[in-house]
């Protein structure tokens, strides 16, 4: 379980540094953008990785992090949707 977990936050280290330095040669200035894809990198090397055992912790974490990337987007399409 303590390797699944070190690959896991190698997985999630790598994937946030190259859509942060990404985001960043591209000029993109927005907070927003690199929150969600944060919380995107954290989902997709949870998904790879998916450790065998999870707390409640993680679980909260989880939900509370769904919440975050929701209300992001429904911004964002409420902004698109109303210029």
């Amino acid at each position: 379980m303590e390797r699944k977990l070190s690959v896991l936050i190698l997985v999630y280290t790598i994937l946030v540094v190259v859509s942060a330095i990404s985001l960043y040669l591209l000029g993109e200035r927005r907070v927003d953008v690199y929150v969600s894809l944060n919380i995107l990198s954290y989902y997709v090397s949870y998904a790879i990785m998916r450790p065998s055992y999870t707390s409640r912790s993680i679980r909260l974490l989880n939900i509370v992090l769904f919440a975050v990337f929701t209300v992001i987007v429904s911004f964002r399409v409420y902004e698109v949707l109303t210029s």
